[in-house]
């Protein structure tokens, strides 16, 4: 996954600062296998609790060709994250809650599908739910 787009610096900037300073709540599809969460674009898997990602990669967006450093890339809303294109073709998805701080956020963009756009977050870390979390799992 890439963003299509990409919100300049100083749009960022005010985008969080509006948020929270605790936990936030961000969406992600993912595939389970062998009790665990794995990412659909990404060959590695999700350990409960804190996720460090490889950042040392540049992506370019989809529109543009701009960079931003590699990270988790999460939807701010469940409505959001089954706007998304790519859920036709993944139907052993689940969709799970996952938590980020703002200070971990290192790009915000846009998915842009059917006219819909969905702002998606990209963070250096993120914290990944038990599988025995119940409440964490959305379909």
């Amino acid at each position: 996954m890439c963003l299509d787009t990409r919100f300049k610096p100083e749009v960022e900037k005010k985008m969080i600062a509006k948020l929270p300073d605790g936990l936030i709540t961000v969406y992600r599809m993912v595939t389970r296998h062998d009790g665990r969460y794995f990412p659909l674009f990404n060959s590695g898997r999700f350990h409960v609790g804190l996720n460090h990602a490889n950042t040392r990669t540049a992506i370019t967006i989809c529109r543009g060709g701009t960079k931003y450093p590699a990270g988790y890339h999460s939807f701010t809303s469940i409505k959001d994250l089954r706007n998304w294109r790519e859920l036709e073709y993944w139907p052993e998805r689940r969709f799970v809650k996952f938590r980020i701080r703002k200070s971990w956020i290192t790009a915000i963009g846009k998915q842009v599908h059917l006219g819909n756009e969905m702002i998606v977050y990209v963070t250096d870390r993120i914290i990944s739910p038990s599988l025995r979390d119940k409440t964490a799992v959305l379909n």
